[in-house]
């Protein structure tokens, strides 16, 4: 079977799914491929799902003050709930590193971000924990969290009225160059296109591989935990020990909580590491004393990979090997906080040839270099 297309877009996580429907909305005809057998089956489904504004480096900043609004006002807007909780994000800050802190604060009050800063007394409203070590803490209220499976099933849904094809259980097996275009194979299933956009997460630099492409991406798997049943019936926010990386936030009546091992290789490890779990619980009982009473739900905890970059930033843009590919991956934990300015962008730089709406000069393949500036909030 063969299909025409203006667009594949390969890959239904939150990033394809935005990307869908944004490109839908212009006009432009669109296919979706997706391997697994349904939406945000990969990386987005594996989550924590939060949504933040506080990141240290202003073309982050400035998708999460576009894309914030639109998930906190999704269900007036298109009349699709997506479980928008803004249960907040509290970033608990050592003295050695909040002069540094307190400069990034100032940066996204600059670019409008509502963010609070709390001393530790305050803090503790929020949550229990060892004020040890502590300068103070951060809160942004708009921050919090939603459900990726039903942000992205929105999308779906969304697009589909739009015209949008969806092909599950259908992975991609070869991507050959046109003269005008792209040909993908798909077992016995061919889609040719004039323009792909890949959004297939931290398996993105594999499939830029098949069309000869260089996608600066690699994999590294993620590891959350549930606990069982807390008596607290507090809801903690998103709070992070900037000390150590270790985080939590409320999940019902659980503890969902973590700590991303981003010195390990890049690789599809997988399964659940439980030494790493006892890494976890030993480091973290320390700011958070109550952790050594919580009893651990094992089938209820969960793996992943992120898609990280060289910055721990994203990669947005027309691939320099072929200005028919844009790719849009690498999010290093936070593509579902910034879906929807990246389906934007992508939609413009496909049907205006650049994005006008946000500046994304900031992600494009050729940052890379001796000067590179490190997202430094990547939880």
């Amino acid at each position: 079977m063969s299909k025409n297309a203006d667009v594949v877009v390969i890959g239904s996580g939150i990033i394809g799914a935005s990307c869908a429907w944004h490109l839908a909305s212009r006009n432009l005809n669109v296919v979706v491929l997706e391997r697994d057998i349904a939406p945000a089956m990969g990386s987005t489904g594996k989550s924590a799902a939060g949504v933040r504004v506080q990141f240290t480096t202003p073309p982050n900043i400035k998708l999460s003050m576009y894309s914030l609004p639109i998930y906190r006002e999704f269900a007036d807007r298109y009349g699709y709930d997506i479980g928008y909780r803004d249960i907040g994000y509290l970033l608990l800050v050592p003295d050695d590193r909040w002069d540094e802190h307190m400069e990034s604060v100032a940066l996204q009050q600059s670019l409008g971000a509502p963010v609070e800063v709390l001393d530790p007394k305050e803090a503790q409203d929020y949550v229990s924990f060892d004020a040890d070590g502590l300068k103070g803490a951060t809160y942004g209220p708009w921050d919090g969290i939603i459900d990726p499976h039903m942000a992205t099933n929105a999308w779906v849904a969304m697009g589909k009225t739009l015209g949008v094809e969806y092909r599950f259980n259908t992975p991609v097996t070869e991507i050959e160059r046109l003269s005008k275009g792209w040909m993908i194979h798909s077992g016995d299933n061919t889609f040719h296109c004039e323009h792909i956009v890949n959004a297939t997460g931290a398996w993105s630099e594999n499939v830029g591989k098949l069309a000869g492409l260089e996608v600066p991406v690699g994999p590294k798997r993620i590891q959350i935990f549930l606990s069982a049943p807390i008596t607290d019936s507090r809801t903690y926010p998103l709070t992070i020990d900037l000390a150590t990386g270790v985080y939590l936030r409320s999940e019902g009546d659980r503890v969902l909580f973590g700590l991303d091992d981003l010195d390990q290789d890049f690789g599809f490890s997988e399964g659940m590491d439980w030494d790493w779990m006892e890494h976890v619980l030993l480091t973290g009982v320390d700011r958070f004393p109550w952790w050594g009473d919580l009893g651990i739900d094992r089938k209820g905890s969960w793996w992943g990979y992120y898609a990280v970059s060289p910055d721990n930033s994203p990669v947005i843009g027309i691939n320099p090997g072929d200005s028919r590919w844009v790719d849009a991956c690498g999010f290093s934990g936070h593509g579902i906080m910034h879906a929807p300015a990246t389906g934007l962008a992508v939609s413009e730089l496909i049907a205006d040839g650049h994005a006008h709406t946000l500046e994304i000069n900031g992600f494009r393949h050729d940052r890379f270099g001796e000067h590179l500036v490190v997202e430094g909030n990547i939880f």
